[in-house]
C-alpha cells in the first residue's frame, strides 16, 4: 500500500538535514500504538531469508518546499510538508494502517533543530499494475553495498558494473523472504532475463544515521533514474518494500516514470 501523508507544522521551522532516522522512529511509534507485536516484529526481526532481514516498508524524502539550506539544517519557509510511505502488506490491512496515521503528532529533529507537526491528511494511492519493464525515479537515495575483505561496506554507485547484479539479488531475496513468511506453496515468478539500466547521471548523497550519538553511522546513497526488467512480482516488491538496502530508514523509495510491456 502507498500513503501520502500531509503534515502541518505548529512549533519550530528548522530540521536537521539528517532527519531520516527520526522519521523512521516516528513511523515505528505510530504502528506500535495500535499493534505492539507487529512493531516489535518489524523493528527487531523483520522478514528473514539467507541471513538477511527486511522490514518491507520504505518512505520518501520529505517534500519541504519552499526551504533554505543553512549548513546542516533545513529552514522551512512554508507551513506544510508531505511524504510518501509504502508498506508491502495484504490489501485487507490498508484501511487499518491508513487510520493509524490520521491526526497523529510528529516531532522531528535533534537538540539543535526540531519542528513539531500535526498530520492533516492521509491519502491512499491506487495500486499499480506492474509490467516486466518499468522506469523509476528515486524519491529517496538508493543504497547498494558489497562487503570488502575487512568486512566493511563498500557503497556502490549505479554506474559501477557490480551495482546491477547486487541490486537485483537484493530484490530476489526480499521476494523469497515474503514467500517464506507467508508459507507460499510456490515461489514467486522469477524470470531468467533480468536487467538494470541507468538512465541519467546519478547524484551522490551522504547521510548520517543516529547523528550525534555513539551509534552514529555514515552511509552513501544515490539519486537517479533507472529501467528495471524483472517479473511483475519483483517490480511490486521493489516499489512497496523499497529498492536496495536500509529501506525502513527511508532509502530506496521510487516513483514510476513510465511502463513498457
Amino acid at each position: 500500500m502507498e500513503l501520502i501523508i500531509k503534515l502541518m507544522r505548529f512549533r519550530g521551522n528548522v530540521l536537521p538535514t539528517n532527519y531520516q532516522y527520526a522519521l523512521s522512529s516516528w513511523i515505528y511509534k505510530v504502528i506500535s500504538r495500535a499493534d505492539q507485536d507487529h512493531s516489535t516484529f518489524l523493528h527487531e526481526r523483520g522478514f528473514a531469508f539467507d541471513g538477511k532481514r527486511f522490514k518491507m516498508f520504505t518512505f520518501s524524502q520529505l517534500d519541504v518546499r519552499p526551504y533554505k539550506i543553512l549548513g546542516n539544517e533545513i529552514q522551512l519557509l512554508g507551513n506544510e510538508v508531505s511524504l510518501n510511505i509504502r508498506f508491502h502488506v495484504d490489501s485487507s490491512m490498508e484501511n487499518f494502517i491508513r487510520g493509524l496515521f490520521m491526526h497523529q503528532h510528529c516531532g522531528l529533529g535533534n537538540k539543535y533543530a526540531q519542528t513539531d507537526f500535526q498530520v492533516i491528511g492521509v491519502e491512499t494511492k491506487p495500486r499499480f499494475v506492474f509490467n516486466t519493464t518499468m522506469r523509476y525515479e528515486c524519491l529517496s537515495p538508493i543504497i547498494v553495498s558489497a562487503m570488502r575483505d575487512d568486512h566493511s561496506a563498500a557503497y556502490l554507485g549505479p554506474d559501477d558494473p557490480a551495482f546491477g547484479p547486487v541490486f537485483i539479488q537484493n530484490l530476489i531475496r526480499k521476494q523469497a523472504a515474503l514467500a517464506l513468511h507467508n508459507d507460499a506453496t510456490e515461489p514467486a515468478t522469477i524470470q531468467n532475463i533480468m536487467s538494470f539500466r541507468l538512465l541519467n547521471t546519478p547524484r551522490k548523497k551522504g547521510i548520517t544515521i543516529k547523528e550525534g550519538t555513539e551509534q552514529e553511522t555514515k552511509v552513501i546513497g544515490y539519486l537517479f533514474n533507472f529501467e528495471l526488467t524483472a517479473s511483475p512480482e519483483l517490480q511490486e516488491t521493489g516499489y512497496y518494500a523499497g529498492f536496495g538496502e536500509k529501506n525502513s530508514i527511508g532509502f530506496g523509495c521510487c516513483g514510476v516514470r513510465s511502463t513498457n510491456n
